[in-house]
């Protein structure tokens, strides 16, 4: 067979020369490197050798083998030279053209003789079609529209950690006239008491005319102390603060006052000592000269059930301090002091003025109409 063709082939490390039909089929081909000669038709066996003779005759004797008996394989089609699109119009394709995917693509049908072989990613040779046996991976894949399987709907609440989670905050009953506690006044507990057990106009007019002596009722001093207070606490709110006072507990007690403003929320209790030089050192009061006395400095509940309280309406953590305000001392002396817990006489309180930096202004209004409404306080 004259017309057969014999061409040169080098690349990835192979030196070969392919004898192919007129129509460019490849019937077998010889490696310079093994010394072996392939057939893939054993009827062209000798015109193989022959071609390969005549085309190169300084051809040094080779070792022929054949290739395995066997159905025949249908040649692979002559690699297409690819031209990989840039970056910017591949993303730009994807996001316009691409549609979101859902899930994995279903798998295309191909019919059984239907060659799927991927194309070599090489300079085709002239006249030279490289063998289904011998087609070698491209070494990059074939780029693909950078498009990401859309996730599926997964609710905002699972997957995430407890303490990231958006508090949803309880639905608080709209405020009234009745449960408005903006309106109370300081020490309005002592009030009640003083009104029903205090000592008359009269009575304390007539016990004056005749010079006798009566004790005075110990909660008159202390009423007297959380006013002071309030008022000191009342020249806070020109600077953005806001009080409320003796807000009251389901147990019966109440807290003195609630101080909320940008620096902070502060339960402000009164401790009312006339005439008294304290002193606080390793949980105990000194009171002048006398023997010391066990004092609660950070266990007291009112912080603890004005936090529960705000955070149950609030979308946001709500901590509260505690601050024991001694009235009517004549000196005051703190050795050591727990955290989040502040002591100090009834003009120091002004020390909280420029206190900034843990609630915005939205945030303290809210906190404001929620310590205010009476109906926030009866599970705290």
């Amino acid at each position: 067979m004259q017309d057969l063709k014999v061409t040169s082939w080098q690349l990835f490390g192979h030196d070969r020369l392919y004898v192919n039909l007129p129509d460019g089929t490849a019937i077998g081909w010889a490696d310079r490197g093994s010394g072996t000669i392939t057939v893939l038709h054993p009827r062209y066996r000798d015109a193989v050798t022959d071609a390969l003779a005549r085309q190169v005759p300084d051809l040094p004797a080779l070792v022929g083998e054949e290739a395995p008996a066997g159905p025949r394989s249908r040649p692979a089609p002559p690699p297409v030279p690819r031209i990989p699109p840039m970056r910017g119009m591949r993303k730009r394709g994807a996001a316009q053209e691409a549609p979101p995917v859902r899930g994995p693509a279903p798998e295309a049908d191909v019919a059984p003789d239907v060659d799927v072989t991927p194309a070599v990613d090489v300079a085709p040779v002239p006249g030279v079609a490289a063998p289904a046996s011998e087609v070698v991976p491209a070494p990059e894949a074939v780029p693909v529209p950078d498009v990401a399987p859309a996730p599926e709907a997964v609710p905002a609440s699972e997957g995430v950690p407890a303490q990231e989670r958006p508090r949803r905050p309880a639905v608080l009953p709209a405020l009234t006239p009745a449960t408005d506690l903006a309106s109370r006044r300081p020490g309005a507990q002592l009030r009640e008491q003083l009104g029903e057990s205090g000592t008359g106009a009269l009575v304390r007019v007539a016990t004056g005319a005749l010079r006798r002596h009566k004790d005075a009722d110990p909660r008159r001093g202390a009423l007297a102390g959380e006013r002071r207070v309030g008022a000191e606490l009342k020249r806070l709110t020109r600077h953005g603060w806001r009080v409320l006072h003796s807000v009251p507990l389901p147990d019966g007690t109440e807290i003195g006052h609630l101080l909320i403003g940008p620096g902070g929320v502060f339960a402000v209790s009164t401790d009312h000592r006339p005439g008294a030089s304290v002193r606080i050192a390793e949980g105990a009061l000194h009171i002048d000269d006398g023997a010391p006395q066990p004092y609660e400095l950070d266990g007291r509940p009112g912080a603890r059930r004005a936090r529960a309280a705000l955070e149950a309406y609030c979308a946001f953590d709500v901590p509260v301090q505690t601050v024991l305000v001694f009235t009517g001392v004549t000196a005051l002396e703190v050795a050591s002091t727990p955290a989040g817990v502040r002591f100090c006489r009834e003009r120091q309180l002004s020390v909280l003025t420029p206190l900034t930096g843990v609630f915005t202004p939205t945030q303290v209004e809210r906190i404001y109409d929620v310590a205010r409404n009476r109906e926030a306080w009866p599970d705290a």
